[in-house]
């Protein structure tokens, strides 16, 4: 898997830096109310100003792994309760995850943006054209 610094996706490493807040007024992932749930990861709210995903990335030695994901599912273009990510091997509680919005650019339905394919499905933007990205642990 390759990590975020090798990929060349249009961003720097700094545009998602875990440490930086990730606001936008058009997108918003609740991570800070984030739970398990029978292996999968539930968030208690998304907004999404157009239909899309939310994305799980694992994280390794501090960087999000791209544009492998762990987990995505689609949501519509609004707001959302209760919003569930199956995560690959089950999510667990203290490991460090990054959540992202991505759109349905495409229009077939699927999650397709991945290793070779970072054109279609891309990530939502914050207003200063950065990815707009989270970083969380769901809590012990």
């Amino acid at each position: 898997m390759k990590t975020f610094a090798s990929i060349a996706l249009g961003v720097t490493a700094a545009s998602l830096a875990l440490s930086t807040p990730a606001l936008a007024d058009h997108l918003s992932i609740d991570v800070e109310g984030a739970t398990i749930e029978d292996g999968a990861i539930v968030f208690p709210a998304v907004k999404i100003d157009k239909d899309g995903y939310v994305v799980i990335h694992a994280v390794e030695n501090g960087e999000p792994v791209l544009p492998s994901s762990i987990g995505h599912t689609a949501v519509s273009a609004g707001d959302s309760e209760n919003i569930s990510v199956e995560v690959e091997g089950g999510a667990e509680e203290g490991t460090d995850y990054v959540a992202m919005i991505h759109y349905e650019t495409n229009d077939n339905g699927t999650y397709d943006f991945g290793e070779g394919m970072t054109d279609v499905d891309g990530p939502g933007t914050k207003a200063d054209g950065t990815p707009y990205a989270l970083p969380f642990q769901v809590g012990m």
